[in-house]
């Protein structure tokens, strides 16, 4: 009951994991831009990945970035760029968490994951939750087809909140001022992807390690049959699952002050597990456990094979990426020392039970195999019975022509022994009636 209890609350610890977070089923994040000779006004019909997809960033590419930092950064005579700070917004799993400023990117050089978001998708998800009091600008990009020519650009905060979606909204060009777009141009609003996680990849363990062992638990039940008429070892296996418990030492990985205490995922066996905000999570786990033993001709013995939970405590180097949603990671820094503890199930052994007289040599019908040949049961085991025991049991009769034919047997050595013994008394009592003729006088 206990072991049931403890497997139950692992299994839940793990349905919890892995329903705590949940990527935003409407945000989508691409990484190849479109050229500009891909940007055309034509009617396309949308895929069912656009359709799926309501909010789309598309993460700016290492020119764009140079471009956007040589166009913020770098003074280029125009007075506009120096006086303004202009805005970003940030979006964590396609939700608007804050907004940052130009001398941010500066200051950084637009190292964190910068994208682009259509100004129409900005204006009906995100401008209900800005102040309309607030007077700031936003950066942007607007794409001229015709003109074949692409610019950054900022336009009022008053243009997004208020809902501006005539010729009234403009795009000014960043260095001079002079260049003018509109929404019949393409605009995307510059943003800042969060990451959602951390990813633990590429785990290395350490040769460090300590073990404790915990109590052992009932893992199945199994048999091992002997058929064979001669003594030999008989091999088994048996199937078991449980849940592996993973804890990570959350101190070990967050003793760096620049990441931020994001929840993690970690790589194990083949896998990326979500751990909970205290660094627990589980894993199901199927495993085999092999026993055998010498066992007498024509017998089978029933066996229980328990295990061992043992605490494993580890540390591990690890390379940290930032992750984003939708598969999109960034390598962020290596990780050395962090600790980690492995509950699991350990040193399985088998416990064999007294076989049952019922289990014994019996009366019956067998087709010896030859010899070596193992076959593998429904339940597992490893033996040589074949059909040939059911084909015994189905030729019932020959266990009573057997008890027939000793009983008549029997009869036949009482019935001579009767004979014998009736003649033997007839003999003898002739004997004494010729001896005692002989004793009597001839007559005169």
């Amino acid at each position: 009951m206990f072991k049931l209890l403890i497997v139950g609350c692992l299994t839940v610890l793990v349905a919890l994991g892995a329903s705590a977070f949940e990527e935003h089923p409407h945000f989508c994040i691409e990484t190849e831009p479109l050229l500009l000779s891909e940007i055309d006004r034509r009617i396309v019909m949308p895929s069912e990945k656009d359709q799926q997809c309501h909010i789309k960033a598309t993460t700016l590419t290492l020119k764009e970035k140079a471009s956007l930092v040589d166009t913020l950064c770098t003074d280029h005579g125009s007075t506009t760029v120096k006086r303004d700070n202009h805005h970003f917004l940030r979006l964590h799993n396609g939700e608007l968490s804050g907004r940052g400023v130009q001398a941010e990117v500066c200051a950084n050089e637009a190292d964190s994951v910068l994208a682009w978001v259509p100004y129409h998708t900005v204006l009906k998800n995100y401008a209900a939750e800005l102040n309309p009091k607030e007077r700031l600008t936003y950066i942007a990009k607007a794409t001229n087809v015709e003109r074949e020519k692409t610019e950054l650009c900022h336009f009022r905060h008053t243009d997004l909140v208020n809902a501006v979606s005539d010729n009234l909204f403009t795009c000014v060009v960043m260095i001079f001022g002079d260049n003018f777009y509109g929404l019949e141009d393409n605009i995307n609003v510059l943003v800042e992807l969060q990451p959602l996680m951390y990813q633990l990849r590429n785990i290395t363990y350490l040769p460090w390690r300590n073990v404790t062992n915990s109590y052992k638990m009932h893992l199945g039940d199994s048999v091992l049959r002997n058929p064979s008429g001669e003594r030999k070892p008989i091999y088994g296996s048996l199937n078991y699952a449980f849940v592996e418990k993973i804890l990570v030492n959350m101190s070990s990985v967050y003793q760096d002050k620049s990441l931020a205490r994001l929840p993690l995922l970690f790589e194990h066996r083949s896998s990326v597990l979500e751990l909970d905000a205290d660094g627990v999570g589980g894993l199901d786990v199927a495993e085999k456990a092999y026993f055998g033993r010498s066992m007498d001709p024509r017998s089978e013995v029933r066996v229980q094979v328990i295990g061992q939970w043992v605490d494993q405590h580890r540390e591990f180097g690890a390379d940290i990426y930032e992750y984003y949603g939708h598969g999109l990671r960034r390598f962020k820094q290596p990780l050395l020392g962090a600790r980690l503890t492995f509950v699991r199930i350990d040193n399985t052994e088998p416990v064999f039970m007294a076989p049952e007289s019922s289990n014994l040599a019996k009366a019956s019908l067998f087709r010896e195999q030859k010899a070596g040949q193992l076959k593998e049961d429904p339940s597992g085991n490893f033996t040589e019975w074949e059909n040939a025991q059911e084909e015994a049991d189905s030729d019932g009769y020959y266990g009573w022509f057997v008890v027939t034919s000793l009983l008549l047997a029997l009869v036949v050595i009482l019935g001579i022994y009767l004979v014998v013994r009736t003649h033997s008394r007839r003999h003898k009592q002739r004997q004494r009636y010729e001896v005692a003729n002989t004793n009597v006088a001839p007559p005169a």
